[in-house]
């Protein structure tokens, strides 16, 4: 387990525990676009909170699966910046296409995904744990399944363009990263920078 997956689980699970005993204090944390900007500090708090167990269930798995091996890669700062900035892009996008109320950390556990997905591409994931999918195509799926929910309206209550939106943030901050790390090694290595 890694340090900032680890720290992620425990402050994940303590916020749930906190919003099952103390619902009106946990209220204060729920992203309301509405209210983003007297309520400023929602547009991350809400990824902590989540709508029942089996919404938080499904989030932390998937963090714990494909957290650590994501973290490792990254180190542990890059990947505290995507999952925070994964977060927030779900946020804005979902305010931006919805304007719903939000509350869940699936747009940081599926920037997490898209990383992993991005790395390893060909990486089996078995789906119920029974038919195996290349993460690559796992992530076309659910761009899919969202976008087509999303903009339906089917199975209301899920925060479809938030996935989409953390999909985006997690893409966008990956590739700021590899664009840091090539300017970088052209500096180093002396190497002209290449033109357009």
């Amino acid at each position: 387990m890694t340090p900032v997956v680890r720290a992620l689980l425990i402050a994940t699970v303590g916020a749930f525990f906190v919003q099952q005993t103390m619902p009106l204090l946990a209220n204060a944390f729920v992203f309301v676009p509405p209210l983003a900007l007297v309520r400023p500090w929602t547009i991350v708090t809400y990824m902590f909170l989540h709508g029942g167990l089996t919404h938080i269930l499904f989030n932390m798995l998937a963090l714990y699966f494909f957290g650590p091996r994501v973290e490792d890669r990254l180190g542990s700062r890059e990947f505290a910046i995507l999952y925070f900035a994964s977060g927030i892009t779900g946020a804005i996008l979902s305010t931006v296409l919805s304007g719903a109320a939000l509350i869940g950390a699936s747009a940081g556990v599926f920037g997490v995904m898209l990383a992993f997905a991005y790395y390893w591409p060909d990486a089996p994931i078995h789906i119920w744990g029974i038919i195996p999918v290349p993460a690559r195509m796992l992530v076309i799926i659910t761009t899919v399944l969202s976008l087509w929910a999303g903009f339906t309206g089917s199975r209301s209550g899920v925060a479809h363009f938030a996935h989409l939106g953390g999909y985006a943030g997690a893409f966008l901050y990956l590739k700021w990263l590899e664009r840091g790390r090539t300017t970088f090694k052209r500096k180093a290595t002396g190497a002209p920078p290449a033109r357009s």
